[in-house]
C-alpha cells in the first residue's frame, strides 16, 4: 500500500461556518483547485511524504466583504482502506484530551472503555460532541490488527492553533480528521491554515504512533535534548524529586517540607527537586497570599532552605483559573471566559471551591501571568514549576480577542509562563490538552493520579485516581516520551502498607518498576520522616531515571497492554529488561514468547529481578509461574556467552542500565589459541548509598578465582548453577573485578 492509495476516491474536505447569522458548510473534493462560496476560498493540499506518506491541510481565505465565523474543518473524510484482518480484531488508538483522560488501544466493537456520563466527565475529558456510532481521538490515532495486515497512521503533526481530533466509525466503513474553530473571527482579507495531518501506513502500528511523535514533535519544536530536566549532567535524563501532595494532601506546613529535606539528606537518597504542590495558598489566583498557619515566614525561607542544601525549589500552581472566593476574581472580573448569558466560566471544581476560567486572550491576563511567574521565579529562586488544570484555558467561551481559538488561547498563556520562567527552568504541564502544549514544556504528565489504592473508587471512571489508572495511561502514552517532552507518570509511593496506604508489596513493586521502565520523571511523594527505612530501597532501585522509554509491544494486542520492552546495547554487551504486568486479580500461570518481545533467535539467560531469582537458560518461551495479582515481573534477558560475562546488577529495576558505566574484559591467559583465564572489570557509578548484588554467569569448565571490590578482596556467592553474585555497598563509584578459570569441572 503506498501514498497514493492512502485517500480513497471517495473523500473529501469539510469547511463549516457563518456568515451574517447563516450556518454554511463548504466542500472540497479535489487536491490543488480552489473552491469558493460566500467570499470563503479554500483549497485542499497534499503533499506526498515518501513511499507510504502523506500530509494534507486546507488553506482557506476570506475574499470577501464580509466577516466570516469558522467552526471547523474536515482535512479529511473519506473511508478506511482494507486494513488486511477482520474487524474485530481491529484495534483503534484513542488518545485522550488532556492528561487523565483515558487513553489506550481500544476494540472498535467496544471493549474497555466507559463513560461515566457526568458533567464533570464531559468538562474535563471531552472537549468537543460525542457521537455513540464513532470512536473519538485527540489529535492522533493509528488503526490496525496488532500484526496482523497493515496499520494506518492518522495524525496531525502540527497542534498549535486548533483543537482536533480523529474520528473513527465503530462500523469501520471511515474516519473523519477535524480540526476545531470554535467559532473564530476571519476578517475580511485575513487567512489561515488548518493544522497539517499525516498519513502513513505500515506493518507495525506501535513503529507507526513513535513515528508521529517523532514528526509532530520535530514540526512543533519540542523541547527534548535541552538538558533542563537532567538528574545527571550532560545528559538528558529525566528530573527526580519529592513532593509534598500524597503524604500531606496540601495541609503540609514549611516544617513539614523541611523535616522532609533533612530527611533526603539523612538517607542520601539522590533526589534532585523539592515540590511544593497545592495547599500553601489562600486561595486558587491568590499566589502569594499564603497561609500563615502553614507558612508564617513566607515561602522565600523554605526556598533558600531547598537550594543550600543542593536541590531545586519546585512549587504548584493552577494559574488559568480564580477561586470563586479570590482576591484575582473580587479585583478583575472583566479579566474571566465568559459564557452566552454573559456569566463568568467554570473552569473546574477545586475540593468544593468553584474556580472560573481566565481569558488568556486578555494582554492583561498575560501580562498577570509573567509578573506572577517571574516573581516566583526572580524572589523565591523557584526552578521547576508544575502547571495543573491548564484546560481551563481551553474552556468555551467568549474571549477578549475574538480571532482566536480555544487552542491558540491556550497556548498564548502556557507560552506566557514559558517566556517569564526562562528556558533554564524546568516546565512540568498537567491537567492539560496535550497538542498545543507541545514546544513550550518539558515534561507533560501522561495519566491520571496515582493513589494509594490499585483500583478506583469508581470502577467505571478510568480518569480517576489509582495506581492501575495511572500506570495504564502512562503505559499508552510511553511513545511520547523524549519526542514530545519527557513524560511524568506521577509519583512512586514506596511506603510500607497502612491507614494512608493500600498497595500491597506486588503493586507497589509494579508502581516502581513501571515507572523505572518508562524512563520519566521519578518524583517520590511519601513521607521520609516516618517511612520505615527499609522500604527506601524500592526508591533507590527506581533511581536515576533511565530517560529511555521502555516500547509497550502489545499495546494494540492487548486493552491493557501487559508487556514492556527496554533493549539496551552497550559497547560490553546487550540486554533486554522486560516488565509482564498480571493486571488481573488472580494468581495465574504467565508463558511469553520471546519473539514477541523482539529477542533475536538464539538462546537466553533469564532473571527475575524482584524474585532475586535465576530462571535459568531460556529459547523461545519463558514462564513465569504463580504470577500474582497485580504484580510485575522484571525479567532481564542476556545471550548465552561462551565466556563469563556479566548477567545483571541489582541495584536498578532496568538491571544495569544506568549504574554500569564500563565493562572491560582482559585475557589473561591462552592456551592452544583459547582463552582459560579472564578478567572482568565492572565500573558501577549510582548517586547515593545502596547495597546490591552483582552477578555474572559462569559457563560450563569455567571457574571464579578472585574477586575484589577497589582492590579488596571479596566472597563471591553461588546464586545458581552457572551463577554468581558479588554483594557490596554502592556508594558513588566502586570498580569490580572478577577473574575466572577454564579448567576441568563445571562453573560454580
Amino acid at each position: 500500500m503506498g501514498a497514493e492509495s492512502l485517500i480513497p476516491r471517495q473523500r473529501m474536505a469539510v469547511i463549516r461556518y457563518r456568515v451574517g447569522g447563516e450556518p454554511h458548510d463548504l466542500h472540497v473534493a479535489e487536491p490543488d483547485r480552489s473552491v469558493q462560496a460566500h467570499g470563503l476560498r479554500a483549497i485542499w493540499r497534499w503533499q506526498p511524504e515518501g513511499e507510504r506518506g502523506i500530509r494534507v491541510w486546507l488553506r482557506i481565505n476570506n475574499v470577501g466583504r464580509h466577516p466570516i465565523y469558522l467552526e471547523s474543518a474536515d482535512v479529511l473524510s473519506a473511508p478506511l482502506p482494507d486494513m488486511g484482518c477482520p474487524l474485530n480484531r481491529v484495534a483503534v488508538y484513542q488518545n485522550g484530551w488532556i492528561s487523565w483522560t483515558p487513553t489506550f488501544a481500544r476494540r472498535l466493537d467496544d471493549g474497555l472503555y466507559a463513560d461515566p456520563g457526568t458533567e464533570t466527565y464531559r468538562t474535563m475529558h471531552q472537549p468537543h460532541p460525542q457521537d455513540e456510532n464513532t470512536i473519538a481521538s485527540e489529535w492522533v490515532t493509528v488503526i490496525g490488527g496488532g500484526g496482523e495486515g497493515m496499520s494506518l497512521l492518522a495524525g496531525f503533526v502540527t497542534m498549535a492553533d486548533q483543537l482536533a481530533e480523529i474520528r473513527v466509525r465503530r462500523d469501520g466503513r471511515g474516519l473523519v480528521a477535524r480540526c476545531y474553530f470554535d467559532g473564530a473571527l476571519l476578517r475580511p482579507g485575513d487567512a489561515l491554515s488548518t493544522e497539517t495531518l499525516l498519513l502513513r501506513v505500515g506493518p507495525d502500528p506501535l513503529a507507526l504512533l513513535e513515528g508521529w511523535a517523532e514528526a509532530a514533535g520535530a514540526e512543533m519544536g519540542a523541547r527534548v535534548g535541552t538538558g533542563v530536566g537532567a538528574s545527571r549532567p550532560g545528559t538528558d535524563n529525566s528530573p527526580t524529586g519529592w513532593c509534598t501532595w500524597y503524604t500531606y494532601y496540601g495541609e503540609n506546613t514549611a516544617d513539614d517540607v523541611l523535616a522532609n529535606l533533612e530527611a533526603i539528606d539523612r538517607y542520601d537518597l539522590p533526589l534532585e527537586v523539592v515540590l511544593i504542590d497545592d495547599g500553601y495558598q489562600t486561595a486558587i489566583g491568590d499566589w502569594f497570599s499564603l497561609d500563615e498557619d502553614k507558612f508564617p515566614e513566607g515561602m522565600e525561607p523554605v526556598m533558600e532552605a531547598i537550594r543550600a542544601a543542593g536541590r531545586r525549589p519546585g512549587i504548584w500552581t493552577a494559574p488559568f483559573g480564580a477561586a470563586e472566593d479570590s482576591q484575582l476574581l473580587a479585583d478583575h472580573p472583566d479579566w474571566f471566559l465568559r459564557d452566552e448569558a454573559g456569566e463568568p466560566v467554570v473552569g473546574w471544581v477545586h475540593w468544593g471551591t468553584t474556580c472560573y476560567a481566565l481569558d488568556c486572550t486578555h494582554p492583561e491576563v498575560l501580562a498577570w501571568l509573567g509578573e506572577t511567574f517571574r516573581r516566583m521565579r526572580r524572589e523565591w529562586g523557584v526552578e521547576f514549576f508544575k502547571v495543573d488544570f491548564i484546560f481551563a484555558a481551553a474552556r468555551p467561551g467568549r474571549r477578549h480577542d475574538p480571532t482566536t481559538t480555544r487552542a491558540q488561547a491556550l497556548r498564548r498563556g502556557v507560552a506566557a509562563i514559558r517566556e517569564a520562567i526562562g528556558d533554564d527552568a524546568f516546565l512540568l504541564g498537567c491537567g492539560a490538552p496535550l497538542g498545543p502544549c507541545v514546544g513550550l514544556v518539558d515534561g507533560m504528565r501522561v495519566g491520571p493520579d496515582v493513589d494509594p489504592n490499585w483500583h478506583p473508587i469508581w470502577r467505571n471512571d478510568l480518569s480517576m485516581p489509582s495506581t492501575e489508572n495511572a500506570l495504564r495511561n502512562s503505559i499508552a502514552r510511553a511513545p511520547f516520551h523524549g519526542r514530545l517532552w519527557l513524560n511524568d507518570p506521577d509519583c512512586l509511593l514506596v511506603r510500607q502498607r497502612g491507614a494512608d496506604m493500600d498497595l500491597v508489596l506486588n503493586e507497589m513493586r509494579t508502581l516502581s518498576a513501571v515507572v523505572a521502565l518508562l524512563g520519566g520523571l521519578t518524583i517520590d511523594s511519601d513521607d521520609l520522616t516516618a517511612i520505615r527505612p527499609g522500604r527506601l530501597k524500592y526508591l533507590r532501585q527506581a533511581l536515576p531515571p533511565t530517560g529511555v522509554a521502555a516500547r509497550p509491544v502489545d499495546l494494540f494486542r492487548n486493552e491493557l497492554p501487559r508487556l514492556l520492552v527496554l533493549p539496551v546495547e552497550r559497547e560490553w554487551g546487550r540486554w533486554w529488561v522486560v516488565g509482564v504486568v498480571n493486571w488481573g486479580d488472580r494468581t495465574t500461570e504467565t508463558t511469553v514468547r520471546l519473539a514477541d518481545l523482539g529477542l533475536p533467535p538464539g538462546r537466553y539467560h533469564a532473571y527475575h529481578y524482584w524474585r532475586r531469582r535465576y530462571l535459568g537458560v531460556v529459547e523461545g518461551t519463558v514462564t513465569v509461574r504463580r504470577h500474582q495479582p497485580h504484580e510485575t515481573a522484571v525479567l532481564i534477558f542476556k545471550p548465552v556467552s561462551e565466556e563469563p560475562d556479566l548477567l545483571t546488577t541489582t541495584f536498578h529495576v532496568c538491571g544495569g542500565m544506568v549504574e554500569v558505566c564500563d565493562l572491560r574484559r582482559a585475557t589473561l591467559l591462552q592456551v592452544s589459541g583459547r582463552t582459560s583465564q579472564v578478567e572482568l572489570r565492572t565500573l558501577l557509578e549510582k548517586a547515593g548509598r545502596q547495597f546490591g548484588e552483582v552477578l555474572f554467569t559462569v559457563p560450563e569448565g569455567w571457574q571464579p578465582t578472585e574477586a575484589r571490590v577497589d582492590g579488596v578482596r571479596r566472597d563471591l556467592r553461588s546464586v545458581a548453577p552457572g551463577v554468581v553474585a558479588l554483594g557490596l555497598t554502592l556508594e558513588g563509584r566502586a570498580v569490580v573485578e572478577v577473574r575466572f578459570v577454564k579448567g576441568a569441572g563445571s562453573g560454580k
